[in-house]
This record gives structure tokens, sequence and C-alpha cells, in this order.
């Protein structure tokens, strides 16, 4: 029975459009199991997502988020480390949990009109600065 309990919390935490979108217009920040690339890009993050679209190579649905915390491949790989902006492919988000808290700033560098690595967006965050 513990693991039919186990399996009912995975498949409620699991990210749908519906959730993200909601994330998104809520400013809520959320946690997410990322089943990235390796090294190091496997595991929990807590993110501030912004804006969900579909990639420019592949049209995969991706999502862009500010990156507080949790696992990163960004050290091994030469870019800035945590915080900062990721582009998170949607179908790699294993789970996706509301954590309760919000964010009211815009992070540096944000863009109010969109994404420049999506070819086309669903939703971004509003800001009132």
């Amino acid at each position: 029975m513990n693991l039919l309990n186990t399996f009912k919390v995975i498949l409620n935490e699991i990210a749908s459009l519906n959730d993200i979108e909601k994330s998104i217009r809520n400013k809520n920040v959320v946690t997410i199991y990322y089943d990235g690339d390796e090294p190091g890009g496997k595991g929990l993050r807590t993110i501030e997502p912004v804006c969900l679209g579909k990639s420019k190579g592949g049209n995969n649905m991706v999502l862009r988020a500010w990156d507080t915390e949790g696992a990163s491949n960004t050290a091994s790989i030469g870019e800035k480390p945590l915080p900062g902006w990721r582009l998170f492919r949607v179908d790699k988000i294993f789970t996706y949990k509301n954590t309760m808290s919000t964010f009211n700033e815009p992070r540096p560098n944000y863009n109010p009109n969109g994404d420049n690595s999506m070819s086309s967006v669903i939703l971004n965050a509003k800001f009132n600065t």
C-alpha cells in the first residue's frame, strides 16, 4: 500500500502546462526534479518560472526560470553558477511542486517581451515595475 501512495504523490506533482501557466501568472516559487544533462544537470531545483514557450531548435516546450538553488551543471561547463537564468525542457521536468512562496520582482536581465531562445511565447510573467 505504501508504494501505491508514493505513486499517487508522484503523479500529483508531475508538471502540467496548466500548473506551469498558473505558477507564472501567480509568480509562485516551485521545486522541480529536472532530468537534465549530465554531469550535474539532474536533480532537485528551486525556480522562479517566468516564461513558457516553444524552443527554436526542435520545437520543444520550454520554461525560462530563475534557478535559485539545487542541481546544476553550469560550474562544469564554465557558465555562471547559481543563481541565474536557465531554460528547462518541460518534458524533462518530472516533478513540479508549488512551495507556497512567491516572487514579485523581476530578476536582472528579465525580458518583458518574451525570450530570445523561443520561437514562440505562450505566456510571460508581468511585473508592475
